[in-house]
């Protein structure tokens, strides 16, 4: 664990620059019931937020004095509702707790107390076929759905803070789901213990410095193009985010961390087209990248430029039907695999100037670049790619005198997986992830620990499994 911890932070500390800390999220303060009046709205508020709601006109704005106020409420005219310091919207666990049906400014609440039921999408705040509405500094607690959008434009979500309902990951809801929407902003909120980011059905959407941490999908995108990703931070969910059916986006200075077990992927695509995923870090994942039938389309390309894939299981997984994604200016660093392909190899792809921090070549000229192509080909991927369940064997000393036996003798010589014709002897300077959300190179990583660390206390048995393996299995290799 500690050199896992230490080889990410020597990472981060080359590759990252600390972003600002970011503003607070707005807490409610009262902890009495409001009063039946208190602050004005054309004279004194009213006994609840619905009565100033309904007295409004089109354009007024209904301020909320602090207090808890017991109700559910519904926004039906282009108002500003603000919640000053303590105001408390709280739904006693049941349905919706504030909805939302016209263009308004919905600001400064803290919302909770919606209710559970999956089936009836229970939500804090659910905005309903309304254009231009802006919900922003809100604290979101105890809800199923934080901020629910079906059918709507121009929706600016900035700011606020979710959190889920403490239930089974399951059985929550979604932090923010946008459904069947064009055009808006999902920017600065923080999503925690909530289901998924969603974003279906909805495009030309600027995604831009948000945190979803210990969830199931940081982003979970179905049908959606001409989106824009950017300093997000993903932390410790089971997967970063999984791009589906989608075209035209780009991912650009997000941090994908710890994404592990099972399905444990910082950024998948299946059948997606003209991705763009630039200067963004992966750290620590099971899987860095995943791609299926990525991209989809005749004369497509997918893109992935000067990004950080350090400290993942396999750094960037594929089929072996994938093609035409292009690898340049990557910093491929402390993977326990770098590529992986499932039934053969990923030639179909360009491999161009990237870092291998396996590459063992020299650089004569000192032009920078090794004076021998890069070559991914060890014969254990070949064992692993058949039998995935010894993957946990990959750092044990049997594994590597696997490899070693096969640079000795050329009979066992495996076909190459990867080949970078112009690799990098050093990670190139300002390149790569610049600006990422961390704290410290020690708050990045999470204490989440090496999965791999424990491997050399288990050399006398990882070396009989492997090779007990090995002689069991070793006609299927060659065939």
């Amino acid at each position: 664990m500690t050199t896992r911890l230490a080889l990410c932070a020597a990472s981060l500390a080359i590759m990252l620059q600390l972003r600002g800390p970011a503003a607070p999220p707005l807490r409610g303060q009262g902890g009495q019931d409001a009063p039946p009046a208190g602050a004005r709205h054309g004279g004194g508020f009213p006994a609840t937020i619905q009565a100033a709601l309904d007295a409004a006109r089109p354009g007024d704005t209904v301020l909320v004095p602090p207090g808890i106020y017991h109700e559910h409420v519904v926004v039906r005219a282009p108002v500003v509702l603000r919640g000053s310091a303590g105001a408390v919207l709280d739904g006693g666990g049941k349905g919706v707790v504030l909805t939302i049906e016209a263009p308004a400014h919905v600001s400064g609440l803290t919302i909770r107390g919606s209710g559970r039921d999956l089936s009836r999408e229970d939500a804090g705040v659910l905005v309903l076929e309304a254009d231009d509405v802006v919900i922003e500094d809100l604290r979101l607690e105890d809800v199923l759905f934080g901020v629910y959008v079906k059918q709507s434009r121009r929706v600016a979500i900035r700011r606020n803070r979710i959190e889920g309902k403490p239930l089974p990951l399951g059985e929550r809801g979604d932090g923010i789901r946008l459904w069947y929407c064009h055009g808006g902003e999902v920017v600065g909120n923080t999503l925690d213990r909530t289901r998924d980011l969603v974003i279906w059905f909805s495009s030309d959407f600027e995604v831009r410095d948000n945190v979803v941490s210990d969830s199931r999908y940081g982003v979970h995108y179905m049908y959606s193009d001409h989106n824009r990703f950017e300093g997000n931070e993903f932390r410790n969910n089971h997967v970063g985010a999984f791009i589906m059916y989608s075209s035209d986006i780009e991912f650009r200075r997000n941090l994908f961390l710890e994404a592990f077990g099972a399905s444990g992927i910082g950024l998948g695509l299946k059948d997606a087209d003209d991705i763009r995923a630039v200067e963004n870090a992966f750290l620590g994942n099971a899987v860095g990248i995943s791609l299926d039938n990525a991209p989809t389309s005749v004369g497509v390309t997918n893109s992935f430029r000067g990004n950080l894939i350090a400290h993942n299981d396999i750094g960037v997984s594929l089929l072996a039907s994938v093609h035409s994604n292009t690898f340049e200016g990557n910093v491929f660093m402390g993977n326990l695999g770098p590529v992986s392909v499932i039934g053969g190899d990923a030639l179909g792809n360009r491999w161009h100037g990237n870092f291998w921090s396996e590459y063992a070549g020299f650089d004569e000229d000192a032009d920078g670049i090794g004076d021998t192509p890069y070559r991914h080909e060890r014969l254990a991927d070949a064992l692993y790619a058949r039998r995935p369940e010894l993957r946990w064997l990959m750092m044990s000393p049997a594994a590597g005198a696997l490899d070693v036996l096969a640079r000795l003798f050329p009979l066992l010589e495996p076909q190459p997986v990867v080949i970078d014709s112009a690799p990098l002897l050093a990670v190139p300077a300002g390149r790569g992830a610049a600006g990422l959300a961390a704290r410290s190179p020690e708050d990045a990583v999470g204490g989440g620990g090496s999965r791999a660390a424990w491997a050399g206390t288990l050399f006398v048995v990882g070396a009989l499994a492997f090779g007990a393996t090995a002689l069991m299995g070793r006609r299927a290799w060659w065939t």
